[in-house]
């Protein structure tokens, strides 16, 4: 028994379809690498913001984990760095240094990142409500730590951060300590 009998002009149209079936699913294939390439490399960048982060403010913290680093010396707009503060192309700008004393917890990772504290106010206002003492015993003067960390070359990430920082300064009455 031979089966019904195809016109002529619908040979091949089977072949047709399948590959436009086929370009198709490739397209969307490919679309589907490239969007996933894309979040992974947004994911990477993330975490290098991250890290970026997170080492300055870890540089803020072993700065101010160290009082000495807030010595009452020089005036208003006196400079402390670290002492690799401004090098190799880093992002402080180092004439900005009156001193490169600034000290840091043993063992604190400083690759990548300079820390600067800089004198904003002398030691002669009030401290905030806040702090509960009064202008009578106490004066007050107004640090701002910079921390800086620059990976950029190693694909790390670059973060700057800064914070205010209050030191409590007694006053002394004469004849009494």
């Amino acid at each position: 028994m031979n089966g019904p009998k195809l016109p002529q002009s619908q040979k091949g149209v089977a072949l047709a379809i399948a590959l436009m079936a086929l370009v198709g699913i490739t397209v969307i294939s490919l679309s589907s690498i490239k969007i996933g390439l894309l979040e992974m490399v947004m994911a990477s960048n993330e975490e290098s913001r991250m890290t970026a982060f997170q080492r300055a403010v870890n540089g803020l913290e072993g700065v101010t984990a160290i009082p000495q680093n807030f010595a009452l010396i020089g005036g208003t707009g006196y400079t402390n760095c670290t002492a690799n503060y401004g090098q190799d192309g880093r992002s402080g700008d180092r004439s900005i240094c009156n001193a490169f004393n600034v000290s840091l917890p043993a063992g604190f990772d400083t690759t990548d990142a300079e820390m600067a504290v800089s004198r904003i106010q002398p030691e002669d206002g009030c401290p905030p409500r806040g702090m509960k003492t009064s202008c009578e015993n106490f004066s007050v003067s107004a640090f701002s730590v910079r921390s800086n960390f620059d990976a950029t070359q190693k694909r790390l990430g670059r973060s700057t951060q800064q914070q205010g920082y209050l030191v409590l300064v007694p006053k002394i009455e004469r004849g009494r300590l």
